[in-house]
């Protein structure tokens, strides 16, 4: 399992440690605590920690160069480069020096693109002798220091929204599970050493029902998905409003605008936007299978006659009757074709494999092509045919680019094994994909999905 926490606490004094990992635990923040010792981090960090939000540090972790900070900076830097995942993170000293705190923060900052970590969303500072931490004759205040941490956190005020949001998701998991235990602790019979089992046989029939035996066997974590993601938006939602809403800084910066709407800023990529709320580009992710669900590829450098083979015609002529502006009556332009990319999405047949049948693949054909010629696609910003599905501008390959979709050419593969000659370069989000299954079934669109142009 991998290191998972959303605090961890470093250290070169075991008893300061030991004293600022029981004041977290009070505070209601559990850490991972890090010994700094002879240059070595205590446990050895093998990868980063997942979840990972806070991290308190001692400023002086080294013996030398109390006058400018180098060393100090260096392993701190170090540190975080080792254990901070990709994600926002805040940094939080603790020290009796909090004049140096400036002096570490400016080198850190400096040398952050040398040492090869990200910086934090924020640095925070703590007093270790405002709360007793590292006088053994004084009683740690734990009141004054949650204090302390919740405004040091303030100083972010996105990150601590975000935290917020992670615990209500980790709180309605947790209430889901526990709802789902009841089950068996209510059966009669079950009890003592037969608990622990029924639990197993429940969530395995579970993700049987959920997407079958095949598919749950060769996906045993996807068909737990399945199985219990409903119960646990539906326990989301269900939570009660919070009593502090009206401090929330998002109803306070909506509030400030009047009656005028926030306006996304310019310095946003509309496109990166897109791709977090409609794709999940393979470029910076582990890939899957192009028969997965929702699985964007691309033909492979020499497909052969694949598309005249799979869609009566080839490319050219596929290309203008289906998805160019009045396609049938202009000009094959050769340039535009040359720009223009074929692509499959896959539509997975969960209920071929519930019901116990061959296991059957359908194909949608699409286009992706430069922002540039989105003239060429779009009238009025709406494709020309009702067949037609506008997925927008997305990222693919890193790059922005335009897709759309029909709904009526497809291919199917009734094959487990992988024959197609395509390489998955992408994927469609569940609501993205339902979005798109529902237009080739009614050729209507569906709302729900955002977009932003």
């Amino acid at each position: 399992m991998k290191p998972f926490s959303r605090v961890v606490a470093l250290d070169n004094n075991q008893e300061d440690l030991d004293a600022i990992v029981r004041a977290l635990g009070r505070a209601g923040y559990s850490a991972i605590p890090y010994l700094f010792d002879v240059g070595e981090f205590v446990p050895p960090i093998t990868q980063p920690c997942a979840g990972l939000r806070l991290i308190f540090s001692d400023i002086h972790l080294t013996p030398t160069s109390s006058i400018n900070g180098v060393d100090h900076a260096a392993t701190i830097g170090n540190f975080l480069k080792q254990i901070v995942p990709t994600g926002p993170y805040g940094v939080i000293f603790w020290s009796k020096h909090e004049a140096d705190e400036h002096k570490i923060v400016g080198e850190l900052i400096s040398r952050a693109p040398d040492i090869g970590f990200n910086l934090p969303v924020f640095f925070g500072f703590m007093d270790k002798n405002k709360v007793g931490i590292g006088h053994p004759e004084l009683e740690v205040d734990y009141e004054l220091f949650g204090k302390l941490i919740y405004g040091e956190i303030s100083k972010s005020q996105s990150l601590s929204i975000i935290m917020n949001w992670e615990e209500r998701i980790l709180l309605a998991a947790t209430q889901a599970s526990n709802n789902l235990f009841q089950v068996i602790k209510n059966t009669p019979g079950v009890e003592g050493d037969s608990v622990s089992e029924e639990w197993l046989n429940l969530l395995t029939f579970l993700s049987q029902e959920a997407v079958g035996k095949t598919a749950a066997i060769s996906n045993a974590s996807g068909a737990l998905d399945n199985a219990l993601l409903p119960v646990l938006e539906d326990q989301l939602r269900a939570q009660p409003s919070s009593t502090e809403e009206i401090d929330n800084p998002i109803c306070e910066k909506l509030s400030a605008m009047g009656d005028l709407k926030l306006k996304l800023s310019a310095s946003i990529d509309r496109a990166s936007l897109n791709s977090f709320y409609l794709v999940e580009d393979f470029e910076t992710g582990r890939a899957q299978p192009y028969n997965f669900r929702g699985v964007i590829s691309k033909l492979n450098d020499d497909p052969g006659n694949f598309i005249s083979d799979h869609f009566g015609a080839d490319w050219r002529e596929v290309l203008y009757k289906e998805f160019i502006v009045n396609g049938e009556t202009i000009a094959i332009n050769e340039e535009l074709v040359g720009r223009a990319s074929p692509c499959l999405i896959s539509l997975s047949a969960e209920c071929d494999e519930v019901q116990g049948k061959i296991p059957s693949h359908r194909y949608l054909l699409g286009v992706i092509f430069d922002t540039a010629d989105i003239k060429s696609f779009l009238r009025g910003g709406q494709p020309t045919r009702a067949a037609l599905q506008n997925i927008g501008i997305i990222k693919v390959g890193g790059t922005a680019k335009c897709m759309l979709v029909s709904c009526r050419r497809f291919t199917s593969e009734h094959s487990v094994r992988f024959s197609l000659p395509i390489t998955p370069i992408a994927r469609l989000r569940r609501n993205t994909l339902e979005e798109v299954i529902h237009h080739y079934t009614t050729h209507a669109r569906r709302p729900g999905v955002m977009r932003f142009h």
